[in-house]
């Protein structure tokens, strides 16, 4: 035995004799006395962890209960510095960190201000000396879906020359987008735009696919999409486009004696619209299409005060892209005069009667007014008027005492007219020739 314990102090004596031993030695004295001193003067430490995520839980909140989500949050993570036990915090790493903030008792929608904690989830404990930042400001809000028009726009998409784009009729399939957000942000929402900026210029209808939506506000701002879900959605956009043209008005003037000079008078009468344009959806609309007949006007009707009004039917095959629901015609009367004169049977003459029937006047005599250039009014007399009473399309099933539209003209004048209704009053008998006649046949 005495033996091995004088082994032993060999060993050591010589192993001490050696100086890289003894620096080791040293050092490792050195390590445990350090931590010795410290653990017993120094127990606690402070350590600081970085971009620690915060997390906010609804569950089991008010909150959740009526509904609400979290929409928005000004804190995404949190630094935190922590004093604790030594040999605790020591063993920390982030990871077992747990940033959180509680919504409390909160059950509406609305911007709140909460406060930050942290803890670990292995149990262990320390004190927090600060979180940076130490609040959170989150905003409630209930998510719901809502279905929206849409609107097509095409800024860059224009027409060739002689059309134009029916944008009454431009269709956007789909017509509607269903978006999932909050209920607070899809109120802002006054318009959903399908919108494309392809450069193109067309004659004929067309169609665009286009997948870009753009969300406007009701003072025309551009609504940031980042809290709602707008689907991805091909929309197809179709355009028809029209053909147009300008067309002149024209009218027609009835009951013009054979030398009246309608031309002449077509100068004076004056539309408050000269032209109007049209479209059409079918492209051949108005190859043979150079004017619009808006109607007729009676020469007897054109007084020296003379206006009329047109009303514009376009049916339904074209558009009007004038805008023009009516066109005055007015009478230049400048130069222009009006005249009554009376006329004796002498001046009235019955034509085309039939031979079965004697046709006797009962007018006698009768006035009329004639409206035209003064120079010829002045040269006018009652003998250059001529009454004629056409009995052509005369029917025997009338009255024996009847009355008839003459048609009244002037010998050597083309520029002046009888204004307003005139009737002759006739009386028909049985012609005495045709009725012997017709009775020695029967013998």
């Amino acid at each position: 035995m005495r033996n091995k314990i004088q082994g032993a102090q060999h060993f050591f004596s010589q192993l001490i004799e050696k100086k890289p031993v003894v620096l080791v030695l040293s050092v490792i004295c050195a390590l445990i006395i350090w931590f010795t001193i410290v653990v017993s003067v120094y127990p606690s430490t402070p350590v600081e962890f970085n971009n620690i995520p915060l997390t906010i839980d609804l569950s089991g909140t008010n909150a959740a209960a009526n509904g609400l989500s979290m929409v928005e949050c000004d804190v995404e993570s949190v630094n935190v510095k922590l004093t604790g036990d030594r040999s605790q915090v020591g063993r920390l790493t982030a990871d077992d960190l747990i940033a959180y903030a509680e919504v409390g008792t909160t059950s509406t929608a609305g911007e709140y201000t909460l406060k930050i904690n942290v803890t670990a989830d292995n149990g262990i404990t320390f004190n927090v000396d600060s979180i940076s930042p130490s609040q959170a400001v989150i905003r409630l809000d209930k998510i719901e879906t809502r279905t929206f028009d849409v609107t097509p726009e095409y800024p860059n998409i224009k027409v060739a020359s002689g059309h134009a784009l029916d944008e009454t009729d431009v269709i956007c399939e789909p017509s509607t987008i269903d978006i999932t957000g909050p209920s607070g942000q899809l109120n802002e929402i006054d318009k959903v735009v399908v919108y494309t900026d392809r450069t193109q210029v067309i004659d004929s209808s067309y169609s665009i696919y286009t997948s870009d939506v753009k969300l406007y506000t009701d003072t025309h701002s551009l609504l940031d999409t980042d809290s709602l879900e707008v689907p991805k959605i091909d929309f197809q956009i179709n355009i028809p486009v029209l053909t147009i043209k300008e067309l002149q008005l024209t009218y027609d003037i009835l009951g013009a004696p054979s030398k009246f000079d309608t031309d002449w008078l077509r100068k004076r009468l004056q539309l408050s619209e000269e032209n109007i344009t049209l479209a059409s959806q079918t492209s051949s609309a108005f190859s043979d299409l150079e004017s619009w007949y808006m109607g007729y006007i009676r020469l007897s009707d054109i007084k020296l005060q003379y206006s009329s009004t047109f009303d514009i039917d376009l049916g339904g095959e074209y558009i009007n892209r004038s805008g023009i629901e009516q066109v005055t015609v007015t009478l230049d009367n400048e130069g222009l005069s009006e005249r009554d004169f009376s006329i004796g049977q002498e001046n009235i003459s019955i034509v085309n009667a039939p031979a079965t029937y004697e046709f006797e006047l009962v007018t006698k005599k009768m006035s009329i007014t004639v409206v035209g250039l003064e120079e010829e009014l002045d040269e006018l007399t009652p003998d250059d008027i001529v009454v004629i009473v056409d009995l052509q399309n005369y029917n025997a099933e009338q009255a024996s005492d009847f009355s008839w539209t003459p048609t009244i003209s002037f010998m050597d004048k083309t520029k002046v007219w009888a204004s307003g209704s005139y009737r002759i009053a006739i009386q028909r008998s049985d012609n005495e020739e045709t009725t012997e006649i017709a009775t020695e046949s029967e013998e």
